[in-house]
């Protein structure tokens, strides 16, 4: 087991750091926070198919802007969790895993604005949940390829406007759900869901509790 704990607060800038693992399970937990702007964290994480995954925490909080952040993951099951939250703007998340049963969590919450957010999974039977709450002018960006994958969309009041989202799936057998909703606190408005699947695939969308103005495409070949 290897773990790489990072926690950057107050005002470092310009750090980067890596995890790497090559024969057993693989943690890393980056904590980005209380103001701290301009940093580059890159995780890379791999393991033999015949152990479990890797698993990568992101946490970007409290004002902290402008940081950039990748993760790559190799194998199976592994996990990246990430979370861009209280008032932290125009950072840039970018999450690549390959190989089977993966699992991907990207939470934009509590006024963080202005991100982008780039997850691509690669093998069968991978999971993406993108969440959406309290922000706006977010870009998430979501490429799956291969058969089974699941896509889970939710992007909720109040006030989460103006937010762009796009979701493609390459191979057959995937699902992918969108729900745009005011969560009962204000409007959820003026956002924008982009879904694009190949072949035997299933797409589910819900508009509801007064969201207006959203705008939603679903390609379907």
């Amino acid at each position: 087991m290897k773990n790489l704990a990072l926690l950057i607060s107050a005002a470092l800038v310009s750090t980067s750091a890596a995890a790497t693992g090559y024969y057993s399970d693989n943690k890393s937990t980056v904590k980005i926070k209380n103001n701290s702007d301009g940093n580059h964290v890159t995780i890379y994480q791999a393991s033999p198919s015949s152990y479990d995954g890797n698993t990568s925490d992101v946490l970007i909080d409290y004002d902290s802007d402008y940081n950039y952040v990748t993760v790559n993951q190799y194998g199976e099951k592994n996990n990246s969790d990430v979370d861009i939250t209280y008032n932290s703007d125009n950072n840039a998340v970018y999450v690549s895993q390959s190989g089977y049963y993966n699992d991907s969590k990207v939470g934009l919450h509590n006024y963080a604005d202005e991100n982008t957010v780039g997850v691509y999974q690669d093998g069968y039977f991978n999971y993406s949940n993108v969440y959406i709450n309290k922000g706006d002018w977010n870009n998430v960006h979501v490429d799956q390829y291969g058969n089974y994958n699941m896509s889970d969309v939710d992007i909720l009041g109040e006030n989460a406007d103006y937010n762009y989202v796009s979701v493609s799936q390459g191979g057959d057998y995937s699902k992918s759900k969108v729900l745009i909703s005011d969560g009962y606190y204000g409007p959820t408005s003026y956002n924008t869901v982009y879904v694009t699947q190949t072949n035997n695939d299933y797409s589910n969308v819900e508009i509801t509790h007064g969201s207006s103005y959203n705008t939603v495409y679903v390609t379907q070949y």
